[in-house]
């Protein structure tokens, strides 16, 4: 397919998500008044002067000057009021220690999750060191909010690493393949473990994740077992492609190969994956809490994993757009099963769950910043190194 097509199906694709979660969230703050039946009788548009999470909140409707006190909850006739802030709202009443909180526990998520593709050149024994791998990490970080998807980054983790192991190329760029496997595995794991408590109010979703997920491991199952490998001829196939490219083909075998003598390892780190994602989850939770969102840490373990495997569709930069449309959709639909008796419920956690991706993948594109960072000293050391 032309590659100017594909260009433009995709930033059309981009532009749609947009336009779509641009319209299916609420930009301005409302209070509904709702009867016995949980049905709205009046809803009223305005703004909401300072806090809204607390039980009296300040209101300005659109057309007045006057301010009301809104008493959230349930009145004595049995009518109840919801207060329904819009995006910007949400964002103004941000609880920043506990947003801190949760970019701390992020970054420390990545940190470890970084020593993994140490471990695999470790096991390939590469020299390499600590402090240098989290530098090319970070850089591969860096491009993940430029090139599209949320995996674009390891394009340039694996050109870094191909440099720096020159003579050893194709198992380096072969470690990023496998690391980025096992972090597919280790979020379908999760997700798996998740979505049996969400078996019975989303059983496509759950469905869907453990299918993919069986499709996964059947697939790494066909990469490394040798009479699977037998069965369906991989070696047959890849004799018969033209000698240049057969040889490349062999060795990138090989080096997947070569991780059948370190299955235990691989397995632990797929298995401690509830452990070491947990404080990626975790920041998800610690800025619910900053925005007052109302979602628990067991409710974002089924969600986060499979948004972050679905925004992995290389569409728009770091996921921009799909993640937003995925978190909407979850959450909206989560959060409206606590709410079953309450019109319009999925609506107000819709805009919920936008504005969390917002602010999460804000600032993570913060983070990023330390990548392109080293990313700017190992360009200038190359100069350095290679005058005209």
């Amino acid at each position: 397919m032309n590659r100017a097509l594909v260009f433009t199906l995709k930033v059309s694709v981009f532009i749609a998500l947009f336009i779509i979660i641009f319209y299916a969230i609420d930009w301005r703050d409302s209070y509904s008044v709702l009867n016995t039946e949980g049905e709205v009788i009046l809803r009223v548009e305005g703004t909401i002067l300072g806090e809204w999470k607390d039980k009296n909140v300040r209101f300005v409707p659109n057309d007045t000057t006057t301010t009301e006190i809104i008493k959230k909850g349930v009145a004595n006739d049995g009518k109840q009021i919801i207060i329904s802030p819009g995006l910007p709202t949400y964002l103004k009443n941000l609880d920043l220690l506990l947003f801190s909180l949760g970019a701390l526990c992020f970054v420390t998520s990545i940190i470890i999750l970084n020593m993994r593709w140490w471990w695999l050149l470790r096991a390939n024994m590469f020299n390499v060191s600590v402090l240098e791998v989290q530098k090319l990490a970070w850089i591969g970080f860096f491009f993940n909010n430029v090139i599209p998807g949320s995996t674009g980054g390891d394009v340039v983790k694996a050109v870094y690493i191909a440099r720096r192991l020159s003579t050893d190329k194709v198992p380096a760029l072969v470690s990023v393949f496998v690391d980025r496997i096992m972090g597919l595995l280790s979020l379908f794991f999760l997700a798996c473990l998740a979505s049996l408590m969400a078996l019975n109010d989303f059983p496509q979703i759950a469905i869907t994740v453990w299918l993919l997920s069986l499709g996964a491991v059947l697939f790494c199952t066909f990469l490394i077992s040798a009479n699977l490998r037998k069965l369906i001829r991989i070696d047959h196939a890849i004799n018969r492609l033209p000698a240049r490219i057969s040889k490349i083909v062999l060795e990138i075998d090989r080096s997947v190969l070569y991780y059948r003598q370190h299955l235990r390892g691989i397995s632990l780190w797929i298995l401690a994956s509830p452990i070491t994602y947990s404080l990626f989850i975790t920041s998800f939770w610690l800025m619910d809490k900053s925005l007052g969102i109302g979602l628990t840490i067991l409710e974002y373990c089924f969600v986060v994993p499979i948004a972050t495997v679905i925004q992995g569709i290389p569409i728009a930069p770091a996921g921009w757009g799909i993640g937003e449309a995925v978190y909407g959709t979850l959450i909206g639909k989560v959060g409206a099963l606590m709410q079953p008796t309450i019109e319009g419920a999925e609506q107000i956690w819709r805009t919920r769950g936008v504005t969390l991706s917002v602010l999460h993948r804000t600032h993570v594109v913060a983070w990023s910043l330390i990548g392109g960072i080293f990313f700017l000293i190992y360009r200038s050391r190359n100069q350095n190194r290679n005058p005209r």
